[in-house]
């Protein structure tokens, strides 16, 4: 549950030390694992002595060395910094890099390697201990106040609701790229309100259209940015060129960009957010595609020519491009993780079926070539001639594919046995497919 902080200019100076001071630890922790693990095979060796050698560094063992450096900073003036951000704040930034390295060891196709942070990226840091460190409460129905140590209340905007914050227990505060404070209070996804109907859908996503239902609707996600924001973008990236790395005008201009940035970030995810609640409380089963986006994402390989050895022959580079930036524009795995998130929370079904040649393959009379679609709107059936919007024409596949996998509808395909046949699968209503 993020909501958007607003601390004054006093208590954001201190802040943005106490994520320094963070970032300082975490790289510190990050580093005696990265030495622990370059020596891991040598301790390995049956040979060697076993007091030369490295183990990992456990956590207690670095919170007395956390207990130590405070002590010598009480001594040492220059030190002193270490002693202004409270101690649970630096030991949440060790307790931080041992669940990203568990994280890491358990799915390494997920996790990423922790490394290095930057002061360039996001900030932030975490509080624990409800009542003795920090509080919450609530001041009038659109905002609210957090107590955190050092620096007393700080109000924050109240955009959920006030019954999913009054069991928090821990905190983070962060700080964007754009400058803005936001604080985030940990929670199970809330149940949308759902009443069953027996309605079920498929969804094909696009590029044209973001999302094309099984009955023939079209989800499209809107302009993220105005055109003058737009050509005000492409002025702010031309002047960052120009500009010397380190100086103060070119921080202003990173500044002003990640603001662009951040409000079609923000864009993205309201649509992401107000669509997948749409599906879930509309529907009791969504069928949706097994699109490996980051696959689907990567540039094009080169193709050497073979007649003339160093150079290379022309490969779709740049349309390449474009189609990878044109998915990460409509933001089908952020679409797809939400959609499944509150489809488990609120008891609604969600089906995951093989893409394979549903752009192809006709919803009537199942017939597959992909000379059937025509062009990326125009779905045109060589054997039966029924024509259809192409992404409608998946999305009906992809939903009885779905049904069935379950049973609900028989087999994937309904061909016209003539004249008088009742209407395609993706044409019938809802309620009747589910029936």
């Amino acid at each position: 549950m993020k909501q958007r902080l607003y601390p004054t200019a006093g208590v954001a100076a201190t802040f943005r030390e106490w994520c320094g001071q963070e970032r300082l630890l975490y790289n510190m922790a990050v580093e005696q694992y990265e030495l622990a693990f370059s020596h891991r095979a040598y301790a390995a060796h049956p040979d060697e002595a076993v007091k030369t050698r490295l183990h990992w560094p456990s956590h207690g063992e670095r919170d007395q060395q956390l207990t130590e450096l405070r002590a010598m900073a009480a001594g040492d003036p220059e030190l002193s910094w270490l002693l202004a951000c409270p101690r649970k704040v630096q030991t949440q930034a060790l307790r931080l890099v041992d669940q990203a390295y568990k994280n890491w060891w358990k799915r390494p196709d997920h996790f990423r390697r922790p490394t290095y942070r930057k002061r360039s990226g996001t900030q932030g840091f975490s509080m624990v201990g409800r009542g003795a460190d920090f509080d919450v409460r609530r001041i009038n129905r659109k905002w609210g106040e957090t107590r955190l140590p050092k620096v007393g209340w700080v109000r924050f905007r109240l955009t959920h609701p006030w019954h999913r914050l009054e069991g928090v227990k821990s905190c983070r505060v962060t700080l964007d790229g754009s400058g803005r404070w936001h604080i985030s209070f940990p929670g199970p996804q809330p149940e949308v309100e759902h009443t069953p109907t027996g309605a079920v859908v498929g969804l094909d996503m696009g590029v044209v259209a973001t999302v094309t239902t099984s009955d023939g609707g079209q989800l499209s996600m809107p302009q993220l940015l105005t055109p003058e924001q737009v050509r005000r973008r492409k002025l702010l990236q031309r002047k960052l060129a120009r500009q010397q790395k380190g100086s103060r005008r070119r921080n202003r201009t990173k500044l002003a960009m990640a603001r662009l940035y951040a409000t079609e970030a923000d864009r993205r995810r309201d649509w992401v957010e107000k669509t997948s609640t749409a599906l879930v409380r509309d529907h009791d089963v969504v069928v949706v595609e097994d699109l490996k986006v980051k696959n689907m994402v990567r540039r094009a390989k080169p193709k050497p020519d073979p007649i003339h050895p160093g150079t290379f022959l022309p490969n779709g580079a740049s349309a390449k491009t474009g189609l990878n930036r044109s998915i990460h524009h409509h933001s089908w795995g952020a679409f797809r993780t939400r959609l499944t998130q509150k489809a488990e929370a609120s008891g609604v079904e969600v089906l995951v079926v093989n893409p394979a040649f549903t752009s192809q393959r006709c919803s009537v009379c199942g017939h597959t070539d992909k000379k059937n679609r025509e062009s990326q709107a125009v779905f045109s059936c060589r054997s039966c001639n029924h024509t259809d919007n192409a992404d409608a024409n998946a999305a009906a596949n992809i939903l009885a594919a779905g049904l069935a996998v379950t049973g609900r509808g028989g087999e994937p395909h309904r061909p016209r046995m003539g004249p008088g046949a009742s209407d395609p699968l993706k044409r019938q209503p809802l309620a009747r497919v589910a029936a």
